[in-house]
């Protein structure tokens, strides 16, 4: 939430008045979102949550912290989303844009999940994008791309692709929830 579509999304909620926790991998650039936040909407009730996707240790303990110190969610939104020119990893081991952009929402979502519904109504929001048209489909055979050559456009792709499988099936599963 320190830029772009997140740093905008966490400013339009803040200038309803919702009290707004804005995720970051960066302490430095979180903590200047938090600010510019504030600043920009006059909502005080701005906090920074440290976050790394890539990381699913950062995810659970991000949560865990979450659920510790809020009684109530009512609004995630998933919008993180990186492209890498070249395959990585994260620290666990996934190729890192299927990882970040997928595995670490797929998570946190699970984590929160609980709260979400005994606070609901409440809504879950998974950004993605039409890249997924880019995706040739899932290969659950080599999903974290170690046999095929690396693509950065497939590897988005099948990240926003599962994005999108993913709120299809969580929506399924959450009817009549009110989540």
């Amino acid at each position: 939430g320190n830029s772009g579509i997140g740093l905008e999304t966490a400013r339009g909620l803040a200038a309803l008045g919702a009290r707004v926790t804005i995720a970051a991998r960066d302490r430095a650039k979180g903590l200047a979102a938090v600010e510019d936040v504030r600043k920009s909407t006059g909502n005080a009730d701005v906090e920074l949550m440290m976050l790394d996707l890539a990381d699913l240790g950062s995810v659970r303990s991000a949560a865990a912290t979450f659920r510790a110190s809020h009684a109530a969610l009512h609004i995630l939104v998933n919008n993180a989303g990186l492209v890498l020119t070249e395959r990585r990893v994260t620290k666990d081991g996934f190729e890192a844009t299927f990882g970040t952009n997928h595995l670490g929402h797929f998570l946190l979502t699970r984590e929160l999940l609980g709260l979400l519904k005994a606070s609901a109504p409440a809504r879950i929001v998974n950004l993605s994008s039409d890249a997924h048209r880019q995706s040739k489909g899932l290969d659950f055979s080599d999903l974290m791309r170690e046999r095929k050559p690396y693509s950065m456009i497939e590897s988005y792709g099948d990240s926003k692709l599962a994005n999108v499988l993913f709120t299809l099936e969580l929506a399924r599963r959450l009817e009549g929830s009110r989540v």
